[in-house]
């Protein structure tokens, strides 16, 4: 089962990229730089994350993003 972690999604906020997502790739969870560039499936992208919860994300919502966004991917 793959798993995104909180620090997945402070990864992704803090990310300065053009379009930066969260994909799946390889079995895996990686931080791309472009998001429209990648040939993995689009979990979630800083837009997404900006739209959702602003341009601050605390502790506690990172935590449970990441655990809904797990349970998405089961």
């Amino acid at each position: 089962m793959t798993t995104i972690s909180a620090d997945d999604i402070r990864a992704l906020a803090r990310s300065d990229d053009a379009d930066p997502a969260l994909a799946m790739d390889d079995g895996g969870v990686r931080l791309v730089p472009h998001a429209a560039d990648t040939g993995g499936h689009i979990v979630y992208t800083k837009a997404d994350l900006v739209r959702d919860y602003g341009e601050e994300i605390t502790d506690v919502q990172a935590e449970v993003l990441a655990a809904g966004l797990t349970a998405q991917l089961a």
